[in-house]
């Protein structure tokens, strides 16, 4: 393995866990955690956390560290020696340390201490180990233990290592294989519900399959394995409503959801098929989608003019969109039903994509007058040709029914092709590319620099890159070769440089980043809160950004 450049360091917060490609995966009850330095260890994330702990500070390190699988020698405040393990499967770890490192659990109590168990042995070398998990007692992990504990450690490693070796780089070879290993870790196998592999945003603390994000993941599992990729779109697609509605989030045992998300299943099936050429998958999708659409317009046009909008919660403070998933947006501050710019965009694409699939299939149908007329009624009402901009707009006629916040929404109609190449021309010379609006180091910020209501805190600024790569189709689409290069350039370049580059040990691929490329991820605000200080950190190893990284750097 010394040929390949691995993908990682021991860094903090980096995704420890077991992968749904390799066996089988537990939704309730699996072992997951994040390392970390300080002291040398891992916290698994249980109920309480539990760290495991093999020595102090981390100062040097060197050998293989994936996310399933470590053989590496470190140096600690207080030693050194070799740390080896693997993830046999989703509920052990079998592992041995050398030298001056050790290994115990802290933060047990006896009450808890029964669903996780640590055995180890002394061995002519140093400690052999084993964590064990259970849900149901004490005996049962034990017993988990004592079976895997003599398992072939070598033959471990090497099993679960396969998948970074048969991967073929582009871009910056360590961050691809990073961000290939990010999209292993957050697979899951079929549970319950769920009847075939699927995919998760984050393994913790999100874990359950969310809609638009497995949309993305599909985007960079085509570049990595076709089947997967079906499986990541059909996965979502198979637990549709009977009347056509399919839900924000699901997962093995079944959620109740008022909500949807951003439709972009079509747009990523159609994706896939074209690495795929699967006819028989493109069927599977083309009913389930049609039928999503005419729920869509049945249950989001509650204004009757033509329009959709999003399911608004009023009531709540930090997240009045979850179902756009803009979750806390300055675009949904005000208590008004609008019409939003960013579902019609995606519905009429979404309707497009349909009618290249009923083409395929040989099926008679509408779609494409259907997304020229909802097309026709966005440029007519959503428009704004004073700003040259589009802009959600409540129902009514009156100029304060305009949202004129400029946003990273006010630039996906390009994706549809709704914009005239003159106001496409608009839209990306005087907005996109403006320096005090949108063109960061690492642009587009989801609210324009500009804006009073610019903030770091997760959609209220920072750049997402699930947002990016849809605007560089759009760019693409028009024929902005340029300035969609430059973008796809900026947006590689910031997931590279806080992972590779400033803040080791803190490098991650994240969930959102600082459009100036001056703060750390780490320290980016995440509704109301920041890491720390009160709340939760931006999410490291996150799916979509792995593939949209990946997405990118094979250039389609």
């Amino acid at each position: 393995m010394s040929a390949i450049q691995m993908p990682e360091i021991w860094g903090d917060g980096k995704l420890l866990t077991f992968s749904g490609l390799d066996g089988a995966t537990s939704w309730s009850n699996t072992l997951v955690g994040g390392a970390t330095s300080d002291p040398l260890g891992i916290v698994l994330h249980l109920r309480p956390d539990v760290q495991v702990i093999f020595g102090g500070k981390l100062q040097e390190q060197s050998g293989l560290v994936l996310g399933d699988a470590v053989d590496a020698s470190v140096t600690t405040s207080d030693g050194s020696g070799d740390l080896r393990f693997a993830f046999r499967d989703c509920w052990t770890i079998v592992g041995e340390v050398t030298g001056n490192l050790t290994v115990r659990l802290d933060g047990l109590s006896e009450a808890e201490a029964g669903f996780v168990t640590l055995l180890s042995e002394q061995t002519l070398d140093g400690t052999r180990w084993c964590i064990a998990l259970s849900a149901d007692s004490a005996e049962g992990a034990a017993q988990r233990a004592a079976d895997a504990i003599g398992a072939d450690l070598d033959a471990l490693i090497e099993a679960r290592s396969s998948f970074a070796r048969s991967v073929e780089p582009a871009g910056d070879e360590r961050t691809y294989r990073k961000c290939a290993e990010v999209l292993k870790l957050n697979a899951r196998a079929p549970e319950g519900r769920i009847g075939r592999r699927w995919t998760t945003p984050d393994v913790w603390p999100h874990r359950h399959m969310w809609l638009w994000d497995s949309a993305f993941h599909a985007i960079g599992w085509r570049e990595l394995d076709g089947e997967m990729a079906q499986d990541t779109v059909l996965a979502v697609i198979e637990l549709q409503e009977a009347d056509g509605k399919i839900h924000l989030c699901d997962a093995p045992q079944r959620q109740n959801q008022r909500h949807t998300q951003p439709p972009v299943l079509a747009w990523s099936a159609w994706r896939v098929f074209e690495a795929t050429r699967d006819e028989q998958f493109l069927r599977a999708c083309y009913g389930p989608l049609g039928r999503f659409m005419d729920w869509l317009f049945a249950n989001r046009d509650v204004n009757g003019n033509g329009l959709l909008e999003w399911l608004k919660e009023f009531h709540v403070e930090r997240c009045r969109c979850g179902e756009s998933g803009w979750d806390n947006s300055p675009r949904f501050d005000r208590e008004i039903i609008d019409d939003h710019v960013d579902i019609n965009a995606m519905v009429v694409r979404e309707m497009q994509f349909l009618a290249q699939m009923a083409e395929v299939l040989g099926e008679r149908s509408d779609w494409q007058q259907r997304a020229d007329d909802l097309a026709g009624l966005v440029n007519e009402r959503l428009w704004h040709e004073e700003i040259g901009l589009y802009f959600d707009r409540g129902p009514g006629e009156d100029p304060s029914e305009w949202m004129t916040m400029k946003s990273g929404a006010c630039l996906l109609p390009m994706i549809a092709g709704i914009p005239s190449e003159e106001q496409a021309r608009r839209m990306v010379e005087q907005h996109l590319t403006n320096e005090s609006e949108f063109w960061g180091a690492t642009p587009v910020p989801t609210v324009a620099f500009d804006e009073p209501q610019y903030d770091d805190d997760m959609w209220r600024g920072p750049t997402w890159m699930n947002i990016n790569f849809l605007i560089w189709e759009g760019l693409r689409r028009y024929g902005f070769d340029d300035v969609a290069t430059e973008l796809r350039k900026r947006s590689m370049e910031a997931i590279e440089h806080w992972y590779t580059g400033v803040g080791a040990p803190l490098g991650g691929i994240f969930e959102y980043y600082d459009p100036a490329r001056e703060t750390h991820p780490f320290w980016l605000h995440r509704k109301g809160g920041q890491c720390g200080v009160g709340g939760i950190s931006v999410i490291r190893d996150y799916g979509w950004t792995a593939a949209t990284y990946i997405g990118w750097a094979k250039g389609k």
